[in-house]
């Protein structure tokens, strides 16, 4: 073992040198296209849905509790405590209960999403400058045309920070989701390791960078959008 640890590394650093590792990661994924790509669309499925599902009933949450100042704490603490819990242990506490493979992950996941969602959402609905309100109410506007014409309006940029973070979280974790056979790129990274291979741990570990970065960049574009129509009505 500690044998093929010290050659591994030296090999690999070798091709670094002369400037052919990076032909080593290609090659990787030129030589196992169909594998490589199924595990890129099972981490964005799995990333897609549970942010859908996070996404939705987050912004239920916090539409709900955001007038009740109890229902403001109480929706805070108990998604603040399931965001205290490490990733690969939430996954993990699934098991026992659901299994491993797809639907644990997504339950799992799913819940490390809510946090940010329902955090930004209550915090986005309730710090609105209180004259812009009162300006709405003189003009007769009823409670359901005020929440949708001038609350949910000027709190769409927080609420989709919430939105963002929550995509780069549940991106990040659905990589520890191959430890309960979920698959995805966490399933390269951990076949990387077992197996000494330097260019399929980059090979996933690369990817999944990229992806994370996609996201941020498509949240950032919704949200100077938003921002900017906002900016407009004003």
């Amino acid at each position: 073992m500690t044998v093929m640890w010290y050659n591994a590394p030296r090999r690999y650093a070798c091709s670094l040198i002369d400037g052919k590792w990076d032909m080593a990661f290609w090659q990787y994924i030129l030589d196992n296209q169909q594998k490589y790509i199924g595990l890129v669309l099972r981490h964005i499925e799995l990333t897609l849905i549970a942010l859908c599902i996070s996404i939705f009933l987050g912004t239920a949450i916090a539409v709900a509790c955001y007038r009740n100042d109890r229902a403001v704490d109480i929706a805070n603490t108990v998604v603040s405590a399931f965001r205290v819990i490490p990733s690969i242990a939430l996954l993990l506490l699934c098991m026992p209960i659901m299994g491993t493979g797809f639907l644990p992950a997504l339950f799992a996941l799913t819940i490390l999403g809510l946090s940010p969602v329902v955090n930004n959402g209550i915090t986005s609905l309730r710090g609105l400058d209180p004259a812009v309100l009162e300006a709405a109410n003189a003009c007769g506007m009823e409670d359901r045309q005020l929440f949708w014409k001038v609350r949910w309006p000027l709190a769409m940029p927080g609420i989709i920070t919430g939105y963002r973070m929550a995509g780069l979280s549940i991106s990040a974790g659905a990589t520890l989701a191959a430890y309960i056979g979920a698959g995805g790129l966490g399933e390269l990274i951990l076949s990387g390791i077992s197996q000494f291979r330097y260019d399929m741990i980059f090979a996933g570990a690369l990817t999944m960078i990229l992806l994370s970065l996609l996201v941020e960049i498509l949240f950032q574009l919704i949200y100077l959008r938003v921002s900017r129509f906002r900016l407009a009505r004003g």
